[in-house]
């Protein structure tokens, strides 16, 4: 400060901001891309999660609240994903999907782990990250048990799941031919063959796509429809499992094929709950003896429940048989027809 006789003038000198109200200011100027960077990514019980408005950026989806903090839409033209807080799950186009972890919340943002994003929703919507497209005209169907092992059955309506599962089998054996496919069956009789046996022959023929055919059956007469599983990819929780076991820790043979497990599984369910007008049970995962070890794509579909009495008459009947093996077609041939968009054939 300094004073004249003439005119008083009063300088004061302002103290400089502080770097850390400096870098506040700046946060907020600028919405802080510290601050995104820890919204986009987190990690949760020891498993790294994005955010599922990030993967909506990346997607060029928009995105909505169904319900504040709890379910939340992604949209683009084509697509809607619903996801919701602590479920396993997301629906694809109003079509069930299993996760391996439960959709999280973090700062008030809902959240998929990272391993579901990679292995669930890229080979759904973005297959063409994925390198090498494999062929598809060598086709093993497996027809589930057989011989001394008959399956799930229903004896008051006198059906077994072993010779469902050849008939159907026999079926969609001849409808593929009809499209060209070269065909081949694990067993084209009532005989016993091991687990281990049924993917061991898809690679020791160079197939490229292994479908095992089953029926399922349960205690609640009342459950019903269908689900097709993938082989789990590593480091991920099968569907009927919440943790993760010692068989998760590693990489199978049949997880080289993850992405177009996925793909052929989603096309093949979608297929069977549309042509079917069945109760959608999902895409699920599992790492059941016969996907493990495949050295090519690979899914195993359950057509049905012995144990429900609507879907053990259906099944019962030939036209029932042969609407599901006109299911399995459709889904085989939409699958393909990805895979020549892939390929640039489309």
């Amino acid at each position: 400060m300094w004073t004249s006789t003439k005119k008083t003038t009063t300088r004061t000198t302002k103290s400089k901001p502080k770097p850390t109200s400096l870098f506040l200011l700046l946060c907020l100027l600028t919405l802080c891309p510290l601050q995104q960077a820890v919204a986009a990514q987190a990690t949760i019980n020891g498993t790294t999660y994005i955010s599922l408005d990030t993967i909506a950026a990346k997607l060029g989806m928009g995105t909505s609240w169904l319900k504040s903090g709890e379910r939340l839409q992604l949209k683009s033209k084509w697509t809607t994903l619903d996801f919701s807080l602590h479920k396993r799950w997301l629906t694809l186009n109003g079509e069930r999907i299993y996760l391996g972890m439960s959709i999280a919340s973090n700062r008030g943002q809902l959240m998929i782990s990272k391993r579901d994003y990679d292995t669930t929703i890229r080979p759904l919507l973005t297959p063409t990250q994925f390198q090498p497209v494999p062929k598809l005209y060598r086709i093993v169907i497996d027809p589930g048990h057989g011989g001394k092992d008959p399956g799930a059955q229903n004896t008051h309506l006198g059906v077994n799941e072993k010779t469902l599962t050849l008939d159907v089998a026999k079926r969609l054996k001849r409808k593929l031919e009809s499209y060209g496919y070269k065909v081949e069956l694990t067993r084209e009789t009532d005989k016993f063959i091991s687990l281990s046996s049924r993917p061991a022959y898809a690679n020791r023929v160079d197939a490229d796509l292994f479908v095992s055919i089953h029926f399922n059956a349960v205690g609640d007469s009342s459950v019903s429809g269908v689900e097709t599983y993938a082989m789990t990819p590593p480091y991920l929780p099968s569907t009927s499992s919440s943790k993760l076991t010692a068989s998760a820790r590693k990489s199978y043979p049949g997880n080289k094929n993850d992405p177009w497990n996925t793909l052929a599984a989603y096309f093949i369910q979608s297929a069977m709950v549309r042509e079917l007008g069945a109760d959608d049970r999902g895409l699920k995962r599992a790492r059941f003896a016969v996907l493990k070890d495949l050295n090519c794509p690979g899914i195993l579909v359950e057509g049905g429940f012995l144990s429900n009495s609507a879907e053990a008459r259906r099944l019962k009947t030939t036209a029932g048989r042969e609407k599901l093996a006109d299911a399995l077609v459709e889904g085989i041939l939409l699958y393909q027809k990805k895979l020549n968009l892939l390929r640039g054939r489309g």
